[in-house]
């Protein structure tokens, strides 16, 4: 199998299908399997108001030095693109996992999970429980994030509908810009600028996407879906799929960073199959408004496509033309085998 997420096809017949006999969608809402987060009503059974409370959960997984960081952003991610945004009415609890190689210092195990305590002591989420192994068999610092958050009142977005415009926050690909910089510094530095690598390796600086969820709530948002694994293209599938929508998106209106640019170019990577947290997915009936109510709140975006009838998912650069397909692992995993190999021959 290739690093990542399953495919669509190893996922239905090896995890769906077993899993099937003993979950039933009844017992949730707004749950899909292989998604990652979900709403469960905590009200007593037959209570008309038992939708109106109980609690969202989303979960996340990170590799490497800035590991559990980035799960807890992800995973945070996750809920506000669905319920809007953080607040005090609504109480988040943090599960941390960590797993790390036999001869990681302690030192670097501390400053990880500090890292993430800075951030969640500012957002106001509780890390309730943290487990952290050291395992022989473990060559990268790994982390799972899994965060609950009470949820009273949800907000409840329409889904995505043929004729809502689609607008991106911020630019693609920016995690793994940032991993990829990191990893690589020294490499890059003797091929471009040193402010060019050091500006792409703080991008984590932009990974959360709380404030532009927000905003897209106040402003009649019909659904969001925040982007990661697999890149952007791998978020417009994931954002079509989910709503059982088509989509047309323009390859030159998706916005990119030069720092990306020259990152993938060096690594012979695309650029949009490249870890892309950071960027939200937004569907509005009107894309140009949108575009305005979050640049009043400092926000990039740009509107790069349209929702359409039907299945197909269309990405257009000038006459050409190109259908996606289900995600197939992302660039940053290919990255990561191609220096393991070369450091290992």
């Amino acid at each position: 199998m290739n690093y990542g997420k399953l495919n669509e096809d190893i996922y239905e017949r090896s995890v769906v299908k077993v899993i099937n006999s003993t979950q039933t969608k009844n017992s949730y809402n707004g749950a899909e399997r292989g998604d990652f987060c979900a709403f469960f009503p905590c009200a007593d059974e037959g209570d008309t108001n038992a939708i109106e409370t109980g609690f969202v959960c989303a979960q996340a997984s990170a590799g490497g030095k800035n590991a559990v960081l980035r799960a807890f952003e992800a995973a945070l991610n996750s809920i506000v693109s669905r319920c809007g945004g953080l607040c005090a009415e609504r109480q988040a609890y943090a599960y941390i996992t960590l797993f790390v190689p036999e001869k990681l210092r302690e030192i670097k195990v501390r400053d990880m999970l500090a890292e993430m305590a800075q951030r969640a002591d500012a957002l106001g989420v509780l890390p309730i429980n943290v487990s952290v192994q050291a395992l022989p068999w473990i060559c990268m610092e790994t982390a799972n994030c899994t965060i609950h958050m009470e949820c009273r009142n949800p907000v409840r977005m329409r889904g995505a509908e043929p004729g809502d415009d689609i607008v991106m926050t911020k630019w693609i690909g920016l995690e793994g810009t940032a991993l990829i910089a990191r990893s690589s510094q020294e490499e890059l530095r003797a091929r471009y600028p040193a402010d060019i690598v050091d500006e792409a390796a703080g991008f984590f600086r932009y990974l959360s996407v709380i404030p532009e969820a927000a905003t897209a709530v106040k402003s009649g948002a019909s659904d969001m879906q925040a982007v990661r694994e697999g890149g952007i293209f791998g978020g417009l599938w994931e954002l079509a799929a989910r709503n059982g929508v088509g989509l047309v998106a323009d390859l030159c209106s998706i916005p990119v960073r030069q720092e990306t640019i020259e990152v993938c170019e060096y690594f012979d990577r695309n650029p949009y199959e490249l870890m892309a947290a950071g960027s939200l997915l937004i569907t509005c009936p009107n894309g140009g408004a949108f575009v305005e109510a979050l640049a009043e709140s400092g926000i990039v975006s740009s509107v790069i496509g349209k929702i359409t009838q039907g299945n197909d998912r269309i990405i257009r650069h000038a006459d050409e033309i190109r259908f996606l397909e289900p995600v197939r692992g992302d660039e940053l995993y290919k990255y990561y085998e191609e220096k393991n190999r070369k450091e290992n021959s």
